[in-house]
């Protein structure tokens, strides 16, 4: 019986196929608002010094979302899982010569769910050669995808029934090389729900937190200066309030850059690159 999808690739640790020792967990859940008020924001009076309105858990979540989607934006990492479908150009020196060598859009392959070859630009038309899953070579962290033999299929055989189709035949007879939009893939990217590491569910805490203390730090402390003035006579004094929250922040955002910096080395999102 066909698969209906490629095996599910593991994007942290790469390609691991068992946690052997039960004591050490790499993953945790999303953050939630009452995470950060015990966390990041532990022992800070979430509240107005003007109206005593309490900061709510939905403002809370809030920014959580907008640093999930921050973090997303900059990295190209999506923290849950998210299916793509997608058109690249046939190049038929990429397929003859390099098995059908197919760089994605979103690296962090979960699974494939369809490759096709198709020689119209109609969406709606299904593909002229819908390629068997079993054949599809997924590296996932690179986003490249594949055509290899599978069991039992001899490299002529595969190649054979890899370029059968009329519509392929009328293409290479006329000399044409390539086709804009002749690849169609349809991928899976992303985290599993149960398997965001510990260390960007960290970095979306961290962010969400720094986001909440910038909102409040004017609304604690409103003023951040005390005078008197009696007959002539002067007196004034400063409290630490602002310089604290600031000091938290800048805490905060150094953390971040580190765990930003972590996060770019292991998926590879310091430098692009790509096929030439």
């Amino acid at each position: 019986m066909p698969i209906s999808k490629t095996p599910k690739d593991s994007p942290f640790p790469l390609r691991h196929i068992e946690e052997l020792d039960p004591r050490v967990s790499r993953f945790c859940p999303l953050p939630t608002a009452a995470n950060l008020r015990a966390r990041k924001l532990f022992g800070i009076p979430l509240r107005s010094s003007l109206t005593l309105e309490q900061l709510t858990d939905e403002t809370i979540e809030y920014y959580i979302k907008t640093a999930v989607s921050e973090i997303e934006h900059v990295l190209d990492l999506y923290i849950t899982p998210v299916k793509f479908r997608e058109k690249h150009d046939y190049k038929r020196s990429d397929f003859t010569w390099n098995y059908a060598y197919l760089k994605v859009d979103h690296p962090n392959i979960l699974y494939v769910e369809k490759l096709e070859l198709s020689f119209t630009n109609d969406v709606d038309q299904s593909g002229f050669v819908d390629f068997p899953l079993e054949h599809v070579h997924v590296m996932p962290q690179e986003g490249v995808v594949q055509l290899v033999p599978a069991f039992g299929t001899s490299l002529s055989g595969f190649l054979l029934s890899a370029f059968s189709g009329t519509q392929f035949h009328a293409l290479n007879a006329m000399g044409n090389t390539n086709f804009p939009g002749g690849f169609r893939i349809e991928y899976v990217a992303g985290f599993d729900e149960s398997k965001v590491p510990a260390a960007i569910a960290d970095l979306i805490e961290t962010s969400a937190a720094i986001k909440v203390l910038s909102l409040m730090g004017p609304i604690l402390f409103p003023n951040n200066s005390v005078s008197v003035s009696i007959d002539g006579v002067s007196q004034g004094t400063s409290t630490y309030g602002v310089k604290q929250f600031n000091d938290r922040i800048d805490q905060l955002e150094k953390e971040r850059e580190r765990l930003l910096d972590a996060a770019k080395g292991y998926y590879q999102r310091r430098f692009l690159i790509d096929a030439f």
